[in-house]
């Protein structure tokens, strides 16, 4: 796969992870995916034509995000999550994992290259919102691609090395070692390492909906 990578669960195909650890936990979050939006689906006794409906998504793509046979978007399982009632971070942990637990980092997207990942480190709710902490490292000339979030998102950006370029809307905000970015994210945008040093950030999403 040649270009801007967009945001997946899994490496596109032909892509080879660092390891066989790091390529068997991503199988592992998609059978998150997969057994926790049935079930949560089959609780309030729904279709999966009602559910891809609410959420905006084709019942194809359902299917095959329920029989696990699909790199479901970041995006596209937040929107999941949001029309069933549950935080993103349900949808990706392990099922039979009581939610009142101590959450341990869960490595939900993985780039191109072995070191551009991202990690869900914890997520809380509170009241009508939903703060998430990640970490994220993109290599030298790598790009994250993401779908426009709904409105009421907002992403809180500090940067620990390197630069970050954060594309969105037409304009391009350079955040370097030691600053921080605010944005709503609900048009599309792009996290690129233009350097030469690895990037690493913390980003929190903000979700009031």
């Amino acid at each position: 796969m040649s270009g801007q990578q967009h945001e997946q669960y899994t490496a596109p195909s032909g892509m080879e992870a660092s390891t066989t650890e790091e390529s068997a936990g991503h199988i592992q979050v998609i059978q998150h995916v997969s057994a926790n939006i049935k079930h949560a689906r089959q609780q309030k006794g729904w279709s999966q034509v009602h559910l891809a409906g609410l959420a905006g998504v084709s019942r194809r793509m359902l299917v095959n995000i329920e029989a696990g046979e699909s790199n479901v978007s970041i995006a596209t399982v937040d929107r999941l999550a949001n029309a069933l009632g549950v935080s993103f971070d349900r949808i990706v942990r392990a099922p039979q994992q009581d939610p009142q637990s101590a959450m341990a980092p869960i490595r939900v997207w993985q780039g191109k290259q072995p070191s551009s990942h991202a990690t869900l480190l914890q997520s809380v709710p509170s009241g009508g919102t939903t703060v998430e902490l990640w970490y994220w490292q993109l290599a030298p000339g790598d790009v994250y691609q993401s779908e426009a979030d709904p409105v009421g998102y907002q992403e809180i950006h500090y940067v620990i090395s390197g630069e970050l370029s954060l594309i969105t809307q037409g304009r391009v905000h350079v955040v370097r070692a030691g600053e921080s970015f605010v944005f709503a994210s609900q048009a599309t945008y792009a996290y690129q390492n233009k350097g030469q040093q690895l990037l690493s950030f913390t980003r929190n999403m903000l979700m009031a909906l």
